[in-house]
């Protein structure tokens, strides 16, 4: 009897592992247009389908619903299938995490920084001169609570007594339901929208509605070198803040009082979230400056100025809000000189930059491939020249890709199902009396 229930209970978990990701979204009428889009372009693979076949790699795919399909044909006057297959398929490894992300883990107590499978280079910039050449793939950032340190802006389309969001490019946030389904190469998640791949710095500025900084980027001329770098974070007063200094500064280039500086001073070289701002680290600005980070009270601050809003994902890496100019640190006492009009009318009160003794040792606040359940690293997908905005939840429909994505295994092995359960998934079973997830 009890080799029968054992036998029984093999045959249905294995049935389940087996499942192709269309055979297991199938199962669900609301993701039925997410099924037709991947029978429209079998041939894309890039993050969702390679090594599917060798029962190693995981994956979390964020599956959208049929109304987040209606939603996109409403505000673009087109399906998302209408795209090319270049554009289908970033949107699609922007879908794709790695690992297969458990209900707990996407509900971190401070959110969760995950990479996805999207490597094109137009929408995947955040390695630096440090990173030796290695390439970054894209983040989003999942968080399921309000917190002064990472508001949620977009308006909730899904109600539930709790909600996780998932923020992606200019500003978009999505609703992701807790339960998931599960399907050949990991799990599956549905969204109630598309995710928006990701714009340069400016654009992602503009969506965040941090305009004052973008108009002290233009009046000082480094828009283009601002756009233009890789492995960037801009902390960016808000307007009000902003405009306090930046109206009444005629000087736009000359010495450490000018509005060249002030801009410079906030930003940073990495790609930095609210999950590597570490309480007691420092950072240098990229002029130079030492900035302090403290957590208080469920805040974040950076030297004085407290983030107000954050997490906002550019291409390149990343913009944060601040509700002030950050102020003058003392590295010696660890007291901040605040950066009011005051100062700026008596420069010589203005500290020139002076080396730090310590900093911190990580720009990348992305949860590591490792730490997630089952996940190996994601093989790069070659990079495709594409230009022009991004598509996503936000109604923006892409324009400009002139290549197909790569891919290094045929999406074929998505819709038809996976050749190989998995020997450790085997061996788990009757070794261990009971399967892995």
């Amino acid at each position: 009897m009890k080799l029968s229930i054992l036998v029984t209970s093999f045959f249905t978990i294995t049935a389940v592992q087996a499942q192709s990701l269309l055979n297991a979204t199938a199962s669900y009428p609301q993701l039925s247009n997410f099924t037709e889009l991947l029978s429209t372009f079998p041939d894309l693979a890039a993050g969702l389908l390679t090594n599917i076949n060798t029962g190693l790699q995981r994956q979390t795919i964020l599956v959208p619903s049929n109304d987040a399909f209606d939603n996109y044909r409403q505000r673009n006057g087109a399906s998302i299938s209408s795209l090319s297959s270049s554009d289908v398929g970033n949107i699609l490894n922007y879908h794709t995490l790695p690992g297969a992300l458990s209900s707990s883990d996407i509900q971190q107590p401070n959110g969760l920084v995950s990479e996805t499978a999207l490597r094109n280079s137009t929408y995947a910039r955040r390695e630096n001169a440090t990173d030796a050449g290695h390439s970054l793939p894209q983040v989003v950032y999942i968080s399921s609570t309000e917190t002064p340190t990472g508001r949620k802006i977009k308006a909730r389309q899904i109600s539930a007594l709790s909600s996780v969001d998932v923020r992606s490019g200019e500003d978009n946030a999505i609703e992701l339901e807790q339960t998931p389904g599960n399907w050949s190469g990991g799990v599956f998640y549905v969204v109630n929208g598309f995710l928006t791949l990701p714009v340069n710095q400016t654009d992602t500025m503009t969506a965040a509605n941090l305009t004052s900084f973008v108009r002290g980027l233009v009046r000082t001329n480094v828009t283009e070198g601002t756009n233009a770098a890789r492995g960037l974070t801009c902390v960016c007063p808000d307007n009000q803040a902003f405009e306090a200094i930046s109206n009444s500064n005629d000087n736009l280039t000359d010495g450490p009082g000018s509005l060249l500086a002030t801009v410079s001073r906030h930003g940073l070289t990495g790609s930095y979230y609210t999950t590597n701002f570490t309480d007691g680290d420092m950072i240098q600005s990229q002029n130079g400056y030492p900035i302090l980070v403290t957590r208080r009270n469920g805040s974040i601050f950076l030297n004085d100025a407290r983030l107000v809003g954050s997490n906002y994902i550019a291409n390149s890496g990343s913009v944060h809000a601040l509700d002030r100019i950050m102020g003058f640190l003392n590295t010696t006492t660890n007291e901040t000189t605040p950066a009011n009009a005051s100062i700026y009318d008596n420069t010589s009160n203005i500290p020139t930059p002076t080396p730090m003794t310590t900093s911190m040792t990580s720009s990348d606040g992305v949860i590591p491939t490792s730490d997630a359940t089952d996940s190996q690293d994601l093989p790069s997908a070659t990079e495709t020249g594409a230009s022009g905005s991004a598509a996503g939840g936000n109604g923006a429909a892409p324009t400009g890709s002139t290549e197909g994505t790569s891919s290094a295994t045929s999406m074929r092995g998505l819709l038809t199902g996976a050749s190989v359960v998995g020997t450790a998934f085997v061996m788990s079973l009757f070794v261990l009396g009971g399967a892995k997830d």
